[in-house]
């Protein structure tokens, strides 16, 4: 195929996988594997820009980044893109080391990624991706709605009188159609039968209980409650170890704070780092008044993006004996003076 005819974009890659994941054709392992090294390179390519991306597939399955002014940036939307592919896979390992890829690259330098790509390829061998025609998979249909069963009287009014036997049929059938539609028409019905019943009760009352027995002064107090009552008060149990989504900012926000007021020295700003191999670059100096984004949070571990006036980077933060760590810093792009 000539190169002018492989540069052709076909559609978004986004679009794309949604329309597979509607179709009869799963997603093999072979075709994961492709999208995912294509977008781990072409991303690799694209880091350096500051402009927002969209991800595309061009005519012969390959996944390309196009510049788009209201897109994300390039780690976002392979991330993003990432998680998809991973939801659509057809089996677990796939789902797993699609995601694992993801997790690589918001938490990891570039230069990390070629180990990613290579237990991608020890995964599965990668073969194209299966463009078209894709056909959506059947909706299954409704069993036909079957006529409720006559009851017993209904077939001995059969035996004695047919004509008989059928306008009760059709009464009941109206009524059933009544119940069925109106909510007034319940509601009348079930008060009635509520009605009826109580003056069934009341009729069945002895004498001397109806009779109220004089009061000889004593109150009756409710028992208090045990500890096994249940209330309606009590809060519902919350993981510890992931914080809400509303507090995630104020968070790495608090961090960032204590950070700058290390002032460099190299001690202080070890009591907020963790001691890991991750790679680490010096947090931005003015993250903490910097734009704070959750890109994602794992529960324990949480990644945000931080658009400071210096620059724009990448945190990884992890939760460690009740404690919040930077765990790994990227910058990814400098911002224009």
């Amino acid at each position: 195929m000539s190169s002018s005819t492989a540069s052709v974009l076909a559609e978004p890659l986004d679009a794309y996988l949604r329309r597979r994941a509607r179709s009869t054709l799963p997603l093999t392992p072979g075709e994961a594997v492709t999208a995912a090294v294509g977008l781990l390179r072409g991303c690799r390519a694209s880091t350096t820009a500051a402009d927002g991306k969209t991800w595309w597939l061009t005519a012969t399955g390959c996944p390309v980044a196009i510049d788009d002014p209201d897109g994300p940036d390039a780690i976002a939307a392979t991330a993003e893109t990432l998680a998809h592919l991973a939801n659509i896979a057809d089996d677990t390992p796939t789902r797993e080391i699609v995601g694992r890829a993801r997790e690589s690259v918001l938490t990891r330098p570039p230069r990390d990624w070629e180990a990613v790509e290579r237990r991608l390829f020890a995964h599965a061998t990668p073969v194209p991706l299966v463009l078209g025609p894709l056909f959506p998979a059947a909706e299954p249909v409704a069993d036909p709605p079957t006529r409720e069963q006559d009851g017993p009287a209904i077939r001995v009014l059969d035996l004695v009188d047919a004509d008989l036997a059928d306008a009760t049929r059709q009464a009941l059938e109206r009524v059933r159609g009544h119940w069925r539609r109106s909510r007034v028409f319940r509601m009348s019905t079930l008060s009635a039968s509520i009605g009826v019943i109580a003056v069934l009760a009341f009729c069945l009352i002895p004498g001397d209980r109806a009779t109220p027995q004089p009061s000889t002064g004593q109150t009756v107090v409710d028992p208090a409650p045990t500890s096994t009552t249940p209330w309606l008060s009590d809060p519902l149990p919350v993981d510890e170890r992931r914080p809400l989504s509303d507090d995630v900012e104020q968070i790495a926000r608090t961090l960032f704070t204590e950070l700058q007021g290390c002032r460099g020295d190299a001690a202080c700003v070890s009591r907020y780092e963790e001691n890991s191999a991750f790679p680490r670059e010096p947090v931005a100096a003015g993250a903490a008044a910097g734009k704070i984004t959750v890109v994602d949070d794992f529960g324990g571990v949480t990644v945000v993006r931080v658009d400071a006036a210096e620059a724009t980077q990448y945190v990884t933060l992890v939760r460690q004996n009740e404690r919040w760590l930077v765990r790994a810093v990227r910058t990814v792009a400098d911002q224009p003076s």
